[in-house]
Parts: structure tokens; sequence; C-alpha cells
């Protein structure tokens, strides 16, 4: 990745997310021991950011601006990546990449005495079924369950938990086209936020207790 991608030379912006990174790490290190974490900003204008088994955790310097620099706000989408490691979503998705390729095979296989129509029809149905029943499904479930763990990561690290919020409501103000939830392996940014106010209380008591663990006022 660090050698297709140009990587931020900002050095404020490399030291905001290792801050952070480093804060959300430590309290994660319970479900994920030993794990030697990276954080690299990448030079890029898209709102994103990502996870690799390892702990390596890439976020885009555009993320950073559409956050207006809140550190609470970047730690909410950090807490959210590391999330991912601890769920091992990415060797998940392999696995059933994997499964859906072999279903493929068994397929074509099947198919390999019908017409060239019916195997076109049937291919395509396979393609479309398995998208939309399953490997869509599958990686929504994982981006709820980031969220859900996530939010309480920043928490956990004394970030104010009330800022996911705020940005996806930045997130939801810049979709220009809006996809149907059910094409999309991202959650919709109206439903996403509204599972995370129904997890806010308890994450509100997280952070507070941090806070003061820190010997920190928390946010009014």
């Amino acid at each position: 990745m660090k050698k297709s991608e140009r990587i931020s030379s900002n050095a404020s912006h490399k030291a905001m997310i290792e801050r952070i990174g480093e804060r959300i790490a430590g309290v994660a290190q319970v479900d994920l021991p030993g794990t030697e974490w990276e954080f690299v900003v990448f030079e890029k204008s898209e709102p994103n950011a990502f996870a690799m088994p390892g702990g390596k955790v890439g976020v885009n310097s555009g993320l950073i601006t559409l956050a207006n620099g809140s550190e609470d706000e970047v730690a909410a989408v950090i807490g959210h990546e590391i999330a991912h490691v601890a769920f091992r979503h990415s060797n998940k998705r392999m696995s059933q990449a994997m499964g859906i390729a072999l279903g493929g095979v068994i397929l074509n296989t099947a198919m390999r005495n019908k017409s060239s129509t019916d195997r076109v029809l049937a291919t395509g149905a396979y393609g479309v079924g398995t998208t939309v029943g399953m490997a869509l499904p599958f990686s929504r479930s994982q981006e709820r369950e980031a969220d859900h763990r996530g939010i309480f990561y920043a928490a956990m690290a004394g970030y104010d938990p009330r800022a996911a919020i705020s940005f996806w409501k930045k997130m939801q103000g810049g979709k220009k086209r809006k996809m149907p939830e059910f094409l999309s392996t991202h959650p919709n940014p109206g439903n996403r936020i509204e599972f995370l106010e129904s997890n806010m209380d308890r994450a509100l008591g997280l952070y507070k207790e941090a806070k003061l663990a820190r010997g920190e006022k928390p946010n009014p």
C-alpha cells in the first residue's frame, strides 16, 4: 500500500493519527494482545480509512479534513477500523470469497453440457444471488459489529463518542447520490446514526470514566 499510494508529509496529521491510534490500540489490546500497530496518513482527498490484518491502519488526509481536525471524530473512525481487526473481518471476507468462487466452479462444471445461453443465465443469477444474498449482508453485519465495538474503544480511550454521530452526519451530507442500502456493503448513514445513538448512553458512561481516570474533564 505504501508503495502505491502517496504518504502525507503533514507532520501534524501524522502525529495526530499516531496519538489517537496508540491510545485506542492500548484499550483494544485486551482483544488483540501482542499486535504491533502502524498508523499511516495517505495524501488522498477521499474521506476514507482502512485496516489490515496485523495492525496496519491507514487514514486518508481527506478524512481528517472532513472531520475539521476533530480528534474525537477521527478517533471514532480509527476505533471502527481497529474493531475490524479485532473481529478478524478481513480473514472472514477472504474465506467467504473463496467459498463463493468454489461454488462458481462447481456450477460451471454442472452446466458444461448445457447451452451457452443457459450457462450465461445460470452464472449471472449465481453472481447476483451471492452478492445480494450473501456478500453484502455479511459485509453490512461486519460494519455493524465494528460500529458497536469501535465506539466503545474510542470512548474507553477518552474520546467523546458523540463525535461518531457528527462525523457520520457529515458523511451523509456529502453523499451526492444515494445507493440503495441492499446494494451497499456499508449501512445507510441514517441507519448507522440511529444504531450509534442506541448505544450512546453506555458509550458516554465509558467516556466519562476514562476522562476522569486520566484526570481530565469530560465534555458536557
